[in-house]
């Protein structure tokens, strides 16, 4: 069925905005040697068709390669396994030889032909942002998992022009600017502003254009449910108010918020980029639920502040990309964790939330990195680096593994926090972090161009606090107990580092709730469940005979230190019977509390770090 939008006018009126402004942006640009047209005639069978036309060539055989990676997103995947019906052929039709030297690359026999076209299909069948989907409703590309590229060309501008199923609205949603006079086509500077570029395409929503020192935004999406748009915009607008003033400077001509909504669904998930931002977003009860909402926007501040924080303001090995493997680095503690460190004091500035609820989001970031048992083996610089061998195999890491590793989004965020009060305490609250991420981006991504190294990053940390700080990056590369009392304290605040004895009694693993049915979401490794043989993903049928439906917690609270459960589980399509011992659990609040006499200092950091 196809389906029609309330108000088409005002749809296809902001149609002719979008294309205006990116057109707008756009200068006459000479053709590039590499160009790509990608159609999709019948998109019902999720395939992308791709030609690509080479220009200029001198060499005898070129390597046209996947990438084995996207940007944003930490994790090697097999986008070369979708690549079919692969031809190569010179500028007059005639057909050159070619072969596959590794899984990521095909070697085409050129001879020296000046121009070399080749023509592959893709299928894309995988709904979700860090890749290609293509259904008879809507198109997402992610580049890197549709485009091959030349290692010669990687650094040279190129042109993507798509071609929209033809009984969509004829517009394609990107980061990238519009080559003007031509339809849908657009440049990227090199690889990385390419790969860095998803685009959206089918039956799209378009919110209003909003304008931030005179740069226009938009939120554009397929199937994004009922809400008030009017006021989504005008609360967004505030949140790129809010993270664009911290900074003092808007690296772009124009930004967009890509969205593909999940119907009847809940949570988001999103992967940042230079220009724009892919956002997956569950609908239901997403504005209705205040707590929701302020998820949500946290969420939105979160990605969007990474178009500083990672992708301009980043690790020296995070850009130029070799997209044939792993890019290690042992900063995604600041990459990540700052961003989280950042998000909610972003919305507290646009005067979305209030300052309990972003002292209750560090509560929460800090207590569930505290209160894992991984805080005791890795340090936040080896969760960075690491990073790829977790999202690699995320589904086939065993308890041991997921008991010895930290969220590196919590860490970072708790270390971020630490280094603010701490620079405004020696500073006498005269710089703060914010005046490192400033100077971070004056002057390593506007003057040098280029990343920072580690070390570069904590000089930069210690000249504005104009001491040392080597008990702050102790804490990020070992595994130290952090005094967060004496870091609060900075702030005037008292924060709860007691270990106490919880109510009931515990088995050592989270569960989760899906309809009417319990599933464990994690086990701690050494603890009742682990030893049981529980693991995640199991579900709970059964305790003691009776059937389980949403209130375990509950349950486990009114039991004690010793007793046993007798679960039935399953595991796929097998049913097992597991035997569980409870012990006492123990857990750190970390509530954050006022201190009774705060001096004046420590009145003014506290002020002036929360935006009040």
């Amino acid at each position: 069925m196809k389906r029609i939008f309330p108000g088409l006018d005002k749809f296809l009126l902001l149609t002719v905005i979008a294309i205006g402004f990116s057109n707008y942006l756009s200068a006459q640009i000479a053709k590039t040697d590499l160009s790509f047209v990608v159609s999709m005639e019948n998109p019902q069978n999720h395939l992308y068709h791709v030609t690509v036309t080479y220009t200029h060539n001198t060499k005898e055989n070129l390597d046209f390669k996947m990438s084995a990676w996207t940007p944003g997103f930490y994790e090697i995947v097999d986008f070369a396994g979708a690549v079919a019906n692969f031809h190569a052929a010179t500028a007059d039709g005639k057909e050159l030889t070619w072969k596959k030297t590794d899984a990521n690359t095909w070697e085409v026999d050129s001879h020296k032909a000046n121009t070399v076209s080749i023509t592959y299909d893709v299928k894309a069948i995988e709904k979700f942002i860090g890749n290609v989907y293509l259904d008879e409703n809507y198109g997402y590309i992610i580049p890197g998992a549709l485009l091959v590229y030349l290692d010669e060309a990687l650094r040279k501008p190129v042109t993507l022009q798509i071609k929209p199923y033809s009984q969509w609205n004829d517009f394609v949603a990107t980061g990238l600017n519009a080559v003007a006079g031509e339809k849908n086509t657009f440049r990227a500077t090199n690889f990385d502003e390419l790969f860095d570029s998803p685009l959206l395409m089918g039956k799209l929503q378009l919110l209003p254009v909003f304008n931030v020192k005179n740069i226009p935004h938009q939120f554009i999406g397929y199937d994004l449910g009922d809400f008030n748009r009017d006021q989504f915009t005008a609360d967004l607008q505030k949140i790129v108010t809010s993270a664009t003033s911290l900074m003092g400077d808007i690296p772009y001509l124009h930004y967009t918020f890509l969205a593909v909504g999940i119907k009847g669904g809940g949570g988001f998930g999103g992967i940042e980029h230079l220009n724009s931002a892919s956002l997956l977003v569950g609908t239901k009860n997403l504005f209705t639920n205040p707590n929701s909402k302020n998820s949500f926007y946290s969420f939105l501040a979160h990605e969007f502040f990474h178009l500083y924080n990672v992708k301009r303001i980043r690790p020296i090995a995070l850009g130029p990309f070799d997209y044939s493997k792993e890019n290690y680095t042992n900063m995604i503690w600041v990459s990540e964790g700052f961003t989280d460190y950042y998000q909610n004091l972003i919305l507290k500035s646009a005067g979305l939330v209030n300052k309990e609820y972003v002292l209750n989001g560090y509560q929460n970031a800090i207590s569930s990195y505290e209160n894992s048992t991984g805080h005791l083996y890795q340090s936040a610089t080896q969760a960075s680096h690491d990073i790829w061998a977790i999202r690699g195999r995320p589904t086939m890491r065993t308890p041991e593994e997921i008991s010895k590793t930290v969220n590196v989004y919590d860490k970072g965020s708790a270390l971020g926090l630490l280094l603010d009060l701490k620079i405004r305490h020696e500073s006498q609250n005269k710089h703060s972090l914010d005046d490192v991420m400033r100077a971070l981006y004056k002057d390593y991504y506007q003057v040098k161009k280029r990343g920072f190294t580690d070390q570069e990053f904590q000089q930069e940390c210690e000249r504005m606090a104009g001491v040392p700080l080597t008990e702050i990056f102790d804490y990020a590369s070992t595994v130290k107990p952090i005094n967060y009392p004496k870091y609060f304290a900075y702030a005037g605040l008292a924060i709860d580092t007691v270990n106490k004895a919880l109510p009931g009694g515990s088995m050592g693993a989270i569960v989760g709730y899906r309809d009417s049915t319990v599933i464990v979401r994690e086990v701690t490794w050494q603890l009742p469940a682990s030893n049981a043989g529980l693991q995640a993903g199991d579900k709970i049928l059964t305790v003691n005979g009776v059937k389980i439906t949403r209130d375990f917690d509950e349950m486990l609270g009114k039991m004690q230190n010793g007793q046993e459960l007798k679960l039935s589980i399953k595991r796929g399509d097998q049913t097992q019977e597991l035997t569980v011992k409870l012990v006492t659990g123990y857990k750190k609040s970390f509530a954050i509390t006022m201190l009774p006499h705060p001096t004046a200092l420590e009145t003014s950091i506290y002020k002036s770090w929360l935006r009040e």
